[in-house]
């Protein structure tokens, strides 16, 4: 058997794998998103169960302790806080008689739905001020009302997802379960394709190697780091607004959209040193031109600077204490990285978001480790492992 036969015949193997492969990759192209929001899942956690592995020996047992203790009450949080900050821009892009200009999507058919089901609960829901002792069937029907007006927004909520509730708790079940693998597996991982592609592994002086361990290290800096932190910034600031405007005694000092106000502050202390300033400058100009207009600032000047210095403290100083340390690019030109976090949500949804992130380090390290060492041709073998 020759020519162009025999060739096919002597890599019968590896097209039966290259076919295979390519089988795997269009079965799980539909849940795409999945794999990368279990590897964000994966790098927030790794850091935290390296902590908690000092204390519980157990690996299945540290593992599902890091993911049901502590990463999903912060997935609910993250996304409570995100659908509620939407849905404030959307009270404000209404206001200005801009909602025609607004494009229906997903996320802005989920936040419009959460919206209402939110409004439905709060208004029907007052149960601190229902007289059980004297509540008529009628009044308790009108309760129930209340409640019951959300159930269909809810249900909306799903369907304008784009998932039956089945297919949602599919993918939320798949998502952690390959974070769960990658915790609990990822050095069997390495060991098994180290022993599997050895030549793949020390070629041109070991570049595969230190291309993993770039990527890997920067990964873990921005999911862990940037991303974190940005969330952390953003909750807090938006509890310190919220509880602001409840205990403020005049609507002039009241803090508008103050859950849109600290997502906008989370996602401005990416920039250093300017990055808080650019939403609390415009927020105390707001504050005291309304005072000064309504003739309420000198008269509540004490709670205006009270405004100003749990501002100060616990949204611009606190957080850059705690977290700004822990907070890194890694390799990473952080324009680059900008333009990777607004325009991969743009592209590829809101998994583009960890997506556009995860492209761009891959790219980069690529670039900055792989092509150098293929254009010097390097040969020389060291004995490294993963």
């Amino acid at each position: 058997m020759s020519g162009l036969l025999g060739k096919i015949y002597r890599a019968k193997w590896l097209l039966i794998g290259v076919v295979m492969v390519l089988l795997l990759f269009w079965i799980l192209r539909p849940f795409l998103d999945v794999f990368v929001y279990g590897i964000f899942v994966y790098y927030v956690t790794r850091p935290i169960k390296n902590r908690l592995g000092r204390y519980i020996k157990n690996e299945t047992l540290l593992v599902m302790a890091c993911l049901t203790l502590l990463v999903l009450p912060l997935i609910i949080i993250v996304v409570y806080t995100l659908l509620t900050g939407m849905s404030q821009l959307l009270a404000v892009v209404n206001n200005q008689g801009l909602m025609s200009a607004v494009p229906m999507g997903t996320l802005m058919n989920v936040t419009v739905s959460f919206t209402s089901a939110h409004d439905n609960l709060s208004a029907g829901g007052q149960l601190a001020e229902v007289d059980f002792d004297n509540l008529t069937s009628e009044q308790l029907y009108q309760l129930l009302a209340g409640y019951s007006g959300s159930l269909p927004e809810i249900e909306h909520i799903i369907m304008s997802a784009g998932s039956t509730i089945v297919d949602m708790l599919l993918r939320i079940f798949l998502m952690f379960l390959v974070a769960y693998y990658l915790l609990k597996d990822d050095d069997k991982l390495k060991n098994w394709f180290c022993r599997t592609f050895p030549r793949v592994i020390k070629e041109h002086n070991d570049v595969f190697i230190r291309y993993c361990k770039a990527v890997d290290s920067d990964l873990q800096k921005i999911f862990f780091g940037n991303l974190l932190s940005i969330v952390f910034f953003a909750v807090v600031a938006a509890v310190v607004f919220q509880l602001l405007s409840t205990f403020a005694p005049v609507p002039s000092l009241q803090i508008p959209s103050p859950i849109l106000l600290g997502i906008l502050c989370g996602v401005s202390a990416f920039l250093p040193v300017v990055g808080m300033w650019l939403v609390v400058a415009p927020l105390f100009a707001y504050l005291i031109i309304c005072s000064l207009m309504a003739g309420t600032l000198f008269p509540n000047l004490a709670y205006f600077l009270v405004i100003v210095l749990a501002i100060l403290l616990f949204v611009q100083t606190l957080p850059e204490l705690l977290i700004r340390p822990y907070v890194g690019r890694g390799q990473l030109h952080i324009g680059l990285l900008m333009f990777a976090y607004t325009l991969g949500p743009i592209v590829f949804g809101v998994s583009g978001l960890f997506l556009g992130a995860i492209l761009l380090v891959l790219i980069t390290h690529y670039f900055r480790i792989v092509v150098p060492e293929m254009a010097r041709g390097g040969h020389d073998n060291h004995d490294l492992h993963l």
